[in-house]
């Protein structure tokens, strides 16, 4: 393959990784490696699907990999950043959303996250501003209205919550977590009709 070939393979892999189908994107990745060996998307999109997978030990060396090509790839600092939460490591992740977020102050999904990171630290009213910020740059953005609003919610603050809830299951109608979520919102509150239509909407979803 030439270089545009390779570059439209490697789109349609990245498009392939954005839309879940994470084997099929490794698959086009890897015939990609031996002629872009460095290239910080083929690497960085190698270390989301790892990430994706579970496999945190090659997820951080392929993102490793991508930012020493390019230590301003922001989606290589976001997707660390992701694995250093599941890893528990918060404040190790907030400095590589801040870098992002440096280098592309317009990313909502490195405020979001940065969000969720801010939140598990208790340091919840900074948490409340990021995810703002996010809907302000992408207001259908269904996973930060979700998290949104499940910070809300453990602040007691039900109605705001809702709220957050109700965009999100219109963004993203089968987005299981926001109808459990709501779910549980409306049984603490006594609230059993709409209760009932949550769980009515969750048994549409079939099994996880």
């Amino acid at each position: 393959m030439g270089a545009e070939e390779d570059r439209e393979l490697l789109c349609t892999a990245v498009s392939l990784l954005d839309r879940g189908h994470v084997d099929s994107a490794v698959e086009m990745l890897e015939a990609l490696r031996p002629t872009m060996p460095h290239d910080p998307v083929v690497l960085g999109s190698l270390g989301r699907a790892a990430l994706a997978r579970g496999a945190y030990g090659e997820a951080e060396q392929l993102l490793n990999s991508a930012l020493e090509s390019d230590p301003g790839f922001y989606p290589a600092l976001l997707n660390k950043g992701i694995l250093l939460v599941n890893l528990g490591d918060c404040e190790g992740a907030i400095a590589l959303y801040d870098r992002a977020l440096e280098v592309n102050p317009r990313y909502p999904e490195a405020h979001s996250n940065r969000a969720n990171a801010l939140a598990i630290l208790g340091r919840v009213e900074e948490a409340l501003k990021d995810y703002g910020r996010a809907l302000e740059l992408k207001p259908g953005f269904a996973d930060a209205h979700y998290n949104y609003a499940y910070t809300l919610s453990r602040m007691g603050r039900t109605d705001d919550a809702l709220g957050e809830l109700e965009h999100t299951v219109r963004l993203q109608p089968a987005h299981r977590l926001a109808w459990q979520l709501k779910l549980c919102i409306h049984v603490d509150r006594g609230e059993a009709e709409e209760a009932q239509r949550c769980q009515d909407s969750l048994g549409k979803l079939g099994p996880p």
